[in-house]
């Protein structure tokens, strides 16, 4: 069986650096794509802003790496990963124009597996005004999405984008409710 070549944005990050560990030990061909590539690469690595169509595309292109093997699939981390970490403005621009750009980019380049990075911050419990109880337990993916932040919105926004990309191209797009994210070095 021949190795899948898997493209991970954000692979750098929190939850993407364990995403790339993961594959790379199931013995994937894995490329990180992402704003800022870390000290010591676990894989190979482009860096490129995903807001920006163009850089996007180019990323995923099997040229980028030299390689003409295809990408099997992308697994889209790349975000601004929570809200209050900047202004609501920058959090909508650059986790709605990445989602779209990553969904376009597979769609032009025929890439027909993508799994995004959504959160369960899109029912809107975690960042709430005034704290509220889910309507039922447990939450499961039929509960209302409810955000009050622009955060939780873009996760909203980024699940109603991959239902138009899936309709439009067939990509099958996985979006999984991310809980918060806690490494290792948090456990105590």
């Amino acid at each position: 069986m021949a190795t899948q070549r898997i493209l991970v944005t954000g692979g750098t990050g929190k939850a993407g650096h364990w995403i790339v560990k993961h594959l790379i030990e199931r013995g994937c061909d894995v490329v990180n794509v992402d704003v800022q590539q870390p000290e010591r690469p676990q894989c190979r690595g482009l860096t490129a802003d995903l807001t920006d169509l163009g850089q996007t595309i180019d990323a995923f292109s099997p040229h980028s790496t030299g390689d003409r093997t295809p990408y099997a699939g992308v697994i889209h981390m790349a975000a601004i990963p929570r809200p209050h970490m900047h202004p609501n403005s920058e959090v909508w621009r650059v986790n709605t124009l990445s989602t779209y750009n990553v969904l376009e980019a597979c769609g032009l380049l025929g890439i027909r597996k993508v799994v995004l990075g959504s959160s369960e911050s899109s029912y809107g419990i975690c960042f709430a005004n005034q704290f509220f109880e889910p309507r039922y337990l447990p939450v499961d993916e039929a509960h209302p999405q409810l955000p009050e932040d622009t955060y939780g919105l873009t996760k909203v926004v980024g699940e109603t984008t991959a239902a138009m990309f899936h309709r439009r191209d067939g990509t099958q797009i996985l979006s999984y409710r991310i809980g918060n994210v806690l490494g290792p070095e948090h456990h105590g």
